[in-house]
């Protein structure tokens, strides 16, 4: 498949701003398995069989998160995931960085679990768009919105329903050398956001 540098010159665009403000988000290895986490039990873009498998750890109270889901994730998935080049997994990764990192990926779980896949990937998106105004109310308006399952994300959001799967996440992530949100991973490598690009090229 012909590469074109409009290709990473588009995706690139949107990472270098992100890239100058990632220290911002920091936290707290074993060897990297993307294919042991791609077990259905959490949110992905694109085919099961795409030659390559990227995954991306974020907090939701991150605003460098927030920034990277909301210029680069759409970038990402036009470039590579709708031609089929990538799969791209989401995994949680709460520093925490306030208060309501944990009841957002909670929220996110519920939408998961008791809508499906699409309407995850929506309820990201509108959420990181109302960062600054999270609430269990925000939380419950998005997930109804999107999804119709308002009550559900709102008793995961309050209760912590699927802390032990994201605590998880966490402690994959940490040994894998996670520090910081976001935090890419392309195949078995761990990649800087302006690089993401020439990481899944390399890999076509």
């Amino acid at each position: 498949m012909d590469r074109t540098p409009s290709r990473r010159s588009f995706l690139a665009a949107g990472g270098a701003a992100v890239l100058t403000t990632l220290a911002g988000c920091s936290g707290g290895g074993s060897e990297i398995d993307l294919s042991g986490i791609d077990d259905g039990s959490r949110p992905a873009i694109g085919a099961s069989d795409a030659p390559v498998t990227m995954a991306v750890f974020e907090d939701y109270s991150c605003p460098h998160c927030q920034r990277f889901t909301l210029n680069n994730t759409p970038a990402i998935v036009q470039q590579y995931v709708e031609p089929g080049d990538v799969r791209y997994l989401h995994a949680d990764f709460p520093i925490p960085v306030d208060d309501w990192s944990y009841p957002a990926a909670n929220a996110g779980h519920a939408v998961f679990e008791d809508a499906d896949n699409d309407a995850f990937w929506a309820f990201t998106m509108a959420l990181f768009e109302d960062q600054r105004s999270y609430s269990l109310d925000v939380f419950e308006e998005i997930a109804e919105d999107v999804a119709g399952v308002g009550a559900a994300a709102r008793s995961a959001a309050d209760e912590g329903t699927y802390r032990d799967r994201i605590d998880a996440d966490r402690q994959r992530g940490k040994s894998w050398g996670v520090q910081g949100t976001p935090t890419v991973f392309v195949g078995d490598e761990q990649v800087e956001l302006d690089g993401i690009a020439e990481a899944i090229e390399s890999r076509l």
